[in-house]
Formats: C-alpha cells, structure tokens, sequence
C-alpha cells in the first residue's frame, strides 16, 4: 500500500464526527453568516452605486460564488497541507458541502434582485427589500443560536439583535470608509 493510500484510509470521514451537545457543526453556522455579511456588504455598496437590475443581481450571486470558491480553494489547500496528500473526489465533494452555506444567504436577497431585472420591482426597492431579507436571515440565525444556547426568550431575542447588530456595524463601517 502507499502512502497515499494509507492516508486516505486513515482519515476520518466527516459524516463519522462526534456531534457537539447541541447536535449543530460550527463551520456551516458560522459560513452562513459569513456569506451573509457578505451579501450585505455587496448590497450596501449597490445601493451607493446603483447600477442596472441585471448588474446588480449578477454582481450580488458572483460576489458570494467568489467568496464560495475562495473558501473552498483555501479548504483545499488546508486539507492538503494538513493531510500531506492530494485531494480526491471524496475531500472535494465534501469540502463542496463544507462552503455551500456561504452561498444559501445570497439565494432570498438575490431573488429579489433577479426580480427587478424582471421589471417587477425598481432597483432602489430591491436592493432595500435584499437588506431586509438578509437583516432577517441574520435575526432568524441569531434566534436559533440564543434557542440553542437559552431556554428564555429575552435571551434568545438578545441573541438574534446581537447577530443583527453585528451585521450593522460591518455595515457601518462600509460606509464609513467608502
């Protein structure tokens, strides 16, 4: 057997790992609201700058496919240090699932975009209804992250403003340095 190959049988598979207390893996959590900072910070940027619908709505879904593939292309380059071996289909498909919660924020926001450039909504409106959409994915995380960690609801509400406001001030200080 080579080296290689004995590489590949020792690793473990990540379907195999323990899961935390809560039953919830961290990296798709955290990737989540990482592509949702993202999108926010291209949807602030278009609303300073606002260009065609079809402009918007690509600029928005290429921005999180390159943070997407810039995360699995550093995944990769991690894995392959980290393992000393090349990647096969098996560290690639999974390393896929690894960073397709960066894209999942971006899919409500540009939506909406995708329905302006259909002339169903002006531009400005879509953008703002994106932010909404996001601000709101970004409760929605929040609230699931404080039901995980509190039993009492005005915690778990703190926990969801928290996120929010955390996606503000990224926002904030977009702006600020615009």
């Amino acid at each position: 057997m080579t080296t290689n190959e004995e590489t590949m049988i020792h690793q473990p598979d990540p379907s195999d790992a323990v899961p935390s207390p809560s039953g919830v893996s961290h990296a798709p959590v955290s990737r989540a609201i990482y592509g949702l900072i993202t999108v926010l910070a291209v949807l602030q940027v278009l609303e300073i700058e606002t260009p065609s619908a079809w402009h918007a709505t690509v600029a928005l879904f290429g921005t999180t496919v390159a943070v997407a593939l810039l995360d699995a292309y550093s995944e990769s380059i991690a894995e392959m240090l980290a393992e000393r071996h090349w990647l096969s289909w098996h560290d690639l498909r999974a390393i896929g699932r690894d960073v397709a919660p960066v894209l999942i924020g971006a899919q409500g926001p540009t939506l909406i975009l995708l329905l302006s450039a259909l002339g169903l909504l002006s531009v400005g409106l879509a953008i703002s209804l994106a932010q909404v959409v996001a601000f709101a994915l970004l409760f929605g995380f929040g609230w699931r992250v404080g039901q995980l960690l509190h039993e009492h609801w005005l915690r778990q509400l703190a926990s969801a403003l928290f996120l929010v406001a955390i996606g503000g001030l990224v926002l904030g200080i977009k702006v600020v340095f615009h």
